[in-house]
């Protein structure tokens, strides 16, 4: 079993290693797995007779505090993935702070709720990732 890496030069090392092992089919895969959270995340229903889409995160954010933590730690997957497919620093620390929007205006109540409906911080994501990968692909 590998050792965990100890010092930050080992972790990036370590990233840069899963960035590069990952094939064609993988990253498409990855991407596939990722535009099917963004959809369940955000849209995935929409209410009848309204234009107005839902998905589990403002259902789980109705739940105080755990709903919002549980739906957080999905996007925390998502951005570890897009790490893993080779985002740049910037397009993550715009990923991050969708996240963390996300996560600070949804743990009030209501207006959390609203947000939630309103912000879909994994679509938001998606977006920015597909326009880095597409980026990515033309330097290639």
């Amino acid at each position: 079993m590998p050792r965990r890496p100890g010092t930050p030069s080992a972790v990036r090392k370590a990233g840069k290693h899963a960035q590069h092992s990952l094939t064609r089919e993988d990253r498409e895969k990855i991407t596939k797995r990722l535009q099917t959270i963004a959809h369940l995340f955000d849209d995935a229903v929409t209410l009848p007779g309204t234009k107005i889409s839902l998905g589990w995160d403002a259902v789980l954010g109705l739940i105080p505090i755990v709903g919002d933590a549980s739906t957080t730690a999905v996007s925390a997957y998502f951005l570890w993935e897009a790490y893993r497919l080779g985002a740049s620093r910037w397009t993550l620390t715009k990923m991050v702070g969708n996240v963390l929007l996300d996560f600070v205006i949804g743990i009030v109540p209501l207006v959390g709720d609203l947000l939630d409906v309103t912000f879909r911080a994994n679509r938001r994501n998606m977006k920015l990732l597909e326009k880095e990968l597409q980026k990515q692909q033309k330097r290639d």
